[in-house]
C-alpha cells in the first residue's frame, strides 16, 4: 500500500505526518538538529516512504532537505501560499496531515530544487555578492564622512583611482595636491581639475585614517575571499561537465 509523507517544517522544529488510503499512520514531532532529523530518516524508512513533501519555510526547509535526501527517492518543497489555503483553524499537524493528503491525492507540483552543484555555485555567488556589496560600502561611507567625494566623480569603486586615493589616505596623505596625482588624466579632463581638487579637499583626522585602513585591510581580504569563491565555482562547474566527443573521434 502507497504511503506518503508530509513535514510541516518551522526554525525549531518539523511535524511529520504519514498516511496512506486508510488514513493518518503516523504522527510526530520532531526537532530540528542533525540527530533528532536522523530519527526522522529512520522513521521513514521503517514505514517504507518514498514519497516526502515539505512546506518552504525561509531557509529552514534546506537542512531538513539535505538529512532527508539520500533517504528518501522523491523529496518535493510546496510553496507556502499552498499551505495557506488550508479551511479552517490553523494548525502544524492539521498542515502536515493536509501535505500528506495532498500528495496521496497527487495534487501537489513540487518547486523546483537545484541540484547539489547548483546549490553550491549559488552560494559561493552569493557570497561574493555579499563581499562586494558589504566592504566597499563601509569604506566609501568612512571616506564621505571625511568629505572625501571622489566616488561621486568615478564610475566605480572598484577603479585603480579610486583604490589609489585610498591607499594614500590610509598611509596619512591629506593633501589634495597629492590625492589628485592618483586620479586617471581622463576623468581629469572630463570633470576638470578644480572640481577633482575640491572633491579631495577633506577633514581627514587620525582616527580617519586608522578606520580608512582597517577597512581597505577588510576590502583586501574580501577580494581574497572573493578570488577562492570564483576559483571554487569554476572548478564545480568544469567537473560538471563532460566533454563530448570530436567528430569522428571514437567512444569506448
Amino acid at each position: 500500500m502507497r504511503q506518503v509523507c508530509g513535514l510541516d517544517v518551522h526554525k525549531d522544529s518539523v511535524f511529520a505526518c504519514i498516511i496512506n488510503e486508510n488514513g493518518v499512520v503516523f504522527q510526530e514531532k520532531y526537532g530540528v538538529l542533525t540527530p533528532e532529523l536522523e530519527q526522522l530518516a529512520s522513521k521513514l524508512q521503517e514505514y517504507d516512504i518514498g514519497e516526502v513533501c515539505m512546506e518552504s519555510m525561509s531557509i529552514y526547509w534546506m537542512l531538513v532537505w539535505r538529512v532527508l535526501e539520500p533517504y528518501v527517492s522523491e523529496l518535493k518543497l510546496v510553496n507556502l501560499y499552498f499551505i495557506k489555503q488550508l479551511p479552517g483553524k490553523k494548525s502544524d499537524v492539521k498542515d502536515a496531515e493536509w501535505l500528506a493528503t495532498c500528495l496521496l491525492k497527487d495534487l501537489i507540483k513540487g518547486s523546483y530544487v537545484p541540484g547539489d552543484i547548483i546549490q553550491r555555485l549559488r552560494q559561493y555567488d552569493r557570497r561574493i555578492s555579499d563581499l562586494n556589496a558589504e566592504c566597499v560600502r563601509k569604506l566609501d561611507a568612512s571616506l564621505q564622512c571625511c568629505n572625501i567625494r571622489i566616488s561621486n566623480y568615478l564610475s566605480t569603486t572598484d577603479s585603480k583611482s579610486y583604490k589609489e586615493v585610498v591607499k594614500l589616505i590610509s598611509k596619512g596623505v591629506r593633501d589634495p595636491t597629492e590625492l589628485a596625482k592618483a586620479i586617471h588624466k581622463r576623468t581629469v579632463n572630463r570633470c576638470g581639475n578644480d572640481v577633482i581638487l575640491a572633491s579631495l579637499t577633506g577633514v581627514i583626522s587620525e582616527t580617519d585614517i586608522d578606520v580608512i585602513r582597517q577597512l581597505r585591510e577588510e576590502v583586501e581580504l574580501a577580494q581574497r575571499h572573493k578570488d577562492e569563491c570564483q576559483s571554487k565555482m569554476d572548478a564545480s562547474s568544469a567537473s560538471s561537465v563532460t566533454p563530448k566527443p570530436l567528430f569522428g573521434e571514437r567512444t569506448k
